[in-house]
């Protein structure tokens, strides 16, 4: 019988619990109110996921504002996210002091001229043209990723651009 009482008495604890989380969650704004998705609110520098897929959106925004109508593909690869870890054991990136919403990485590309464009000018700093394939390849350059501060698009974008930190 005891078993029993206690076993209810479980269950109605944990029901009045469930049912206030319903009620409010997230600093006790009412449900109705919140917006995002589970783990939505997790920073940038803790989600490498979510990094890898916002550096490969602000840097599809940064190609087409650098090379506009010079290319007309471009693909991208994600090489390295830095962790929070690896930022603090460098000293020149521990300068930066970047935020939970910021992360330092490293990034190889390709990109695919336009009809009728110059190569040269697409292997500026790195890349090599492949005959080929008609891809100039082997562009590597590191950067941070931003929130973007300016405009809601993209959420992020892409500084201290370049081929070194």
């Amino acid at each position: 019988m005891k078993k029993l009482l206690l076993a209810i008495l479980c269950v109605m604890m944990l029901v009045s619990c469930s049912s206030k989380k319903d009620e409010t969650i997230d600093n006790n704004v009412p449900k109705d109110q919140q917006e995002g998705t589970a783990g939505s609110n997790i920073p940038i520098k803790d989600n490498p996921e979510e990094a890898e897929y916002q550096i490969t959106i602000a840097m599809q925004h940064l190609l087409e504002e650098v090379y506009g109508d010079k290319i007309n593909d471009a693909r991208i690869y994600v090489e390295k996210v830095y962790t929070a870890e690896e930022e603090q054991a460098n000293d020149n990136l521990k300068s930066y002091n970047l935020t939970a919403d910021e992360v330092f990485f490293e990034v190889k590309y390709e990109l695919h001229p336009a009809e009728g464009v110059d190569v040269n000018e697409l292997l500026t700093a790195t890349g090599e043209y492949d005959e080929e394939s008609g891809w100039v390849k082997e562009k590597f350059n590191v950067g941070v990723l931003r929130p973007n501060t300016d405009s809601e698009e993209p959420k992020y974008i892409i500084t201290d651009f370049g081929t070194a930190f």
